[in-house]
């Protein structure tokens, strides 16, 4: 059953989200999902149980039951101000508040735009300790430097879905071509599980087979469980609305609210003190470890950490992706 709870927000929206842990603990860790997906904090992490934290996935706008931005704010806007929302309901004095902000997969774009942003907009920013990337998006926009060309290392389905096609092709008529093909494939639960098995289960590699095996047995899972949990993300995540997925390449070529700063350009106040890790792995074909590397050598601070494996091979690493975070 979901610990989903609702947050009204002072603009009218509804913000869900989940949380576990310590909810008056002081080190607090925000953690953003990716495409598809809707905000859970059941699943088990020992390091995140034992270290007394309170844990807090928000569901992003358009998604399950988080309304989508009003059309005059921006994505970012939205992101600064639901997030102070959320903090100002369950941390009322944040004054001695320790934040770690995180994302995985399109989840790193609003984690990263929290991470920069001015503390006039999102005041908590200036309690960030640290900054979580779990197979990354770098920001689209950058294409423009000499040492970035984005679409070089996407496959040919996310060049159309999310790439210059995306962009020129007027109405968002790709994306609504892809929601049509989606909305069948998550019209009920079996075809989602057959769904999410193809995209990235059936594509794991004997070593990585054997890593989930492993988890599984370490968390408690059973065979197939993971996948109908997915799968039942998946399908809450667009029960309401599918603004979200449909504005998915809006945001990644969008503005970040960082006051017209790029990666590289932050001041002291935004990078002194605080520590940034980014998780790849080689084998990813959806955010290539590229991007990874690329956003690594623009953050001050910042680490990569490798591991073996497609898009959720993370997952089967989060224990120690998790402590070796919060240690800094």
């Amino acid at each position: 059953m979901s610990a989903e709870k609702l947050l009204a927000l002072p603009d009218g929206r509804t913000l869900a989200y989940e949380q576990s842990g310590t909810p008056t603990a002081l080190t607090v860790v925000i953690f953003f999902s990716g495409t598809l997906s809707v905000g859970v904090a059941s699943r088990p992490n020992r390091i995140l149980e034992s270290s007394g934290v309170h844990y807090i996935a928000p569901t992003l706008p358009g998604y399950g039951k988080t309304s989508s931005p009003a059309r005059s704010t921006t994505y970012a806007a939205t992101i600064a101000s639901d997030t102070s929302a959320l903090i100002d309901h369950l941390h009322p004095d944040a004054s001695g508040l320790t934040l770690y902000i995180g994302g995985g997969s399109f989840g790193t774009i609003p984690a990263q735009m929290l991470y920069g942003t001015s503390f006039d907009v999102f005041p908590a920013g200036r309690y960030i300790k640290g900054l979580l990337l779990i197979a990354p998006f770098p920001p689209f926009q950058n294409d423009k430097e000499k040492d970035f060309v984005y679409t070089r290392y996407m496959t040919w389905p996310n060049y159309i879905n999310i790439g210059p096609p995306s962009r020129l092709i007027p109405f968002r008529l790709v994306q609504h071509i892809v929601k049509l093909v989606l909305q069948s494939k998550l019209s009920s639960q079996d075809k989602a599980e057959g769904f999410i098995r193809q995209f990235i289960f059936d594509k794991m590699s004997a070593e990585e087979r054997e890593l989930y095996r492993v988890w599984r047995e370490e968390h408690g899972y059973v065979e197939g469980q993971l996948e109908r949990e997915f799968a039942e993300m998946n399908r809450r995540s667009v029960d309401k609305s599918w603004e979200g997925y449909l504005s998915t390449a809006d945001v990644l070529h969008g503005d970040w609210g960082w006051g017209g700063k790029k990666l590289g350009e932050l001041d002291e106040e935004h990078t002194e003190g605080r520590s940034v890790l980014v998780v790849s792995s080689g084998e990813d074909d959806i955010t290539p470890a590229a991007w990874a590397d690329y956003l690594a050598a623009k953050y001050p601070n910042a680490r990569v950490k490798k591991t073996h494996g497609g898009h959720l091979s993370a997952l089967f690493h989060m224990d120690e992706i998790w402590k070796e975070f919060l240690e800094g």
